[in-house]
């Protein structure tokens, strides 16, 4: 995932932007705050600006956490005998919150939208698959009938794949994957996502937006789901760390609903008698990880690499940035996904790592070059940096430094490390669907987090386990792979987080409905 969205910084600027809420007991407006997303626009958004798109945009269907198949805007998707052909039955009754249906020229529009390269939307990787998106998304033509995405009548849509693609079922069912209306951003262009401009086909319409401030939804009347029981929401947008504007917020009754708490008040809150009560943990399906720039030297010597790897604590880390909520990682693809094994772990301690580090021509660390960890500013991250900083120096003999990057700008930073070199940085995935390809391909061999991690037997792997429909074969060949990934370390495990909610007690059903936890305010309810 690209995922997550938290911080560590100033709370008093993230009030005093605030403006009067409505008081949760009028029943009329859900109350919570959020950063400030990258983009409105859905067709681009792809990190944790989702969960406020998720309350306005819907796609075909969603992958319960039970891993079950739940359509949306779908009325059904089939895949054709020899696998290459998806045909997607739309319900006739989805509508624009203008009224106006959703047509499948809207979604055929919309999927070569998030291909074009002109968009350049990060979310193009999971319709790549598709015939003919390499060669259009990549610029090698700009002819964009030459993606097999057709929409064959008003409400049936046609999509053909290069290879068989077993997981491309769970791509359709991605939050991200979601339609634009056709003619609105014609109309408009990148003026569409104002308030008085967007139409959305979710439980919720856009009404108000302040940069940096707020941003206001109202029920869309012509949704054709389940309709909110709740007309309106109201998110104050954060400056700083968005964890102690949520709990300060939600002490004061400001807010219904925190989506994070504070490294420092995790212990306060577990052991108070009322906010006790209200905290809810998710477990969750992701996993942080320290990563290095496999490009050059030294990390692209495997020794090296696993030599960082085991000279970190990673229970004393998990116990700081969480009070003991975060489990330890052992290994990048957690428990639940297929292949994912943590008997795959590297074995060793501090000695095997100080010899590790002898082989690769640093003893005791002597000639290692200093280097520097770049971290965001949110997510307890600085401090993950100064523990590995002090495990790294009083273990190994090796000095970092830190640098740590506004949210935005750590991303961007990240997002244009694709040919540019770096040392090290901290980085989270956590399922966007629970299939292994979105580890071991999207993650790892597109390598969205651009480790420029190269190895030929995983890349093999990977490709047979793309190319087969024999599940078992499938299975077998991400099993192997994650033996290579372990050993190799292009990144090393360092924890996996449950997120912790509050929730006020006159909530009820707001729940995180899949592997990204997201959560359908569409679905909650004020109680009487």
């Amino acid at each position: 995932m690209r995922k997550k969205i938290r911080a560590i910084s100033v709370f008093a600027a993230a009030l005093t932007v605030a403006v009067p809420f409505a008081r949760a007991e009028d029943g009329a407006t859900f109350r919570m705050i959020v950063q400030e997303p990258r983009f409105m626009d859905p067709n681009r958004v792809d990190d944790g600006g989702i969960t406020i798109q998720a309350q306005l945009f819907e796609p075909l269907a969603k992958i319960g956490k039970d891993g079950e198949l739940i359509y949306l805007q779908a009325k059904s998707i089939d895949r054709s005998s020899d696998g290459l052909t998806w045909t997607v039955k739309l319900r006739s009754d989805n509508k624009w919150s203008n009224g106006e249906p959703v047509t499948a020229k809207d979604w055929e529009y919309s999927l070569k939208r998030i291909l074009d390269p002109q968009t350049a939307s990060g979310n193009a990787q999971f319709l790549i698959e598709i015939k003919g998106a390499a060669d259009y998304n990549s610029g090698k033509t700009k002819d964009d009938s030459i993606v097999r995405i057709r929409a064959i009548d008003e409400f049936t849509l046609v999509i053909e794949t290069e290879r068989v693609a077993p997981s491309f079922l769970a791509k359709l069912a991605l939050p991200y994957i979601t339609p634009v209306p056709q003619a609105i951003v014609k109309q408009w262009g990148e003026q569409w996502t104002l308030p008085e401009h967007m139409v959305s086909n979710g439980p919720y319409k856009l009404v108000s937006r302040v940069n940096d401030q707020s941003i206001e939804m109202q029920v869309n009347p012509y949704y054709s789901g389940k309709k909110p029981t709740i007309s309106a929401i109201k998110m104050t947008v954060a400056s700083g760390d968005i964890c102690e504007a949520q709990l300060r917020a939600y002490e004061a009754d400001e807010i219904d609903f925190a989506t994070c708490i504070p490294i420092q008040d995790i212990p306060r809150v577990r052991k108070d008698p009322v906010l006790s009560t209200q905290l809810i943990a998710n477990a969750e399906s992701g996993t942080w990880w320290v990563q290095y720039d496999n490009s050059h030297a030294p990390w692209n010597n495997m020794d090296v690499r696993q030599a960082l790897g085991l000279a970190v604590d990673r229970a004393a880390l998990s116990s700081v940035v969480s009070d003991g909520t975060a489990a330890v990682a052992k290994t990048i693809v957690p428990p639940g996904i297929p292949g994912s094994d943590e008997d795959d772990a590297i074995e060793g301690d501090v000695n095997t790592a100080r010899d590790l580090l002898a082989k690769a021509g640093y003893p005791n660390g002597v000639g290692f070059p200093p280097f520097t960890i770049t971290v965001r500013d949110s997510d307890s991250q600085p401090i993950v940096a100064q523990l590995l900083q002090q495990m790294w120096q009083e273990n190994l003999g090796i000095s970092a430094s830190i640098n740590v990057m506004e949210l935005k700008a750590f991303a961007a930073w990240v997002n244009a490390r694709k040919n540019a070199p770096y040392d090290v940085l901290t980085a989270v995935w956590v399922s966007d669907y629970a299939d292994p390809e979105n580890w071991y391909g999207d993650l790892i061999t597109d390598d969205y987090r651009n480790s420029h991690f190269r190895n030929a037997e995983f890349a093999a792997l990977i490709k047979k386990a793309k190319a087969t429909t024999d599940e078992t074969q499938r299975i077998a060949a991400y099993r192997e792979a994650n033996k290579i990934l372990e050993e190799q370390q292009p990144m090393s495990a360092l924890y996996r987080e449950s997120t912790l909610w509050l929730v006020k007690p006159y909530i009820s059903n707001l729940h995180p409905d899949t592997t990204l936890s997201l959560y359908p305010i569409r679905d909650a309810e004020f109680l009487k």
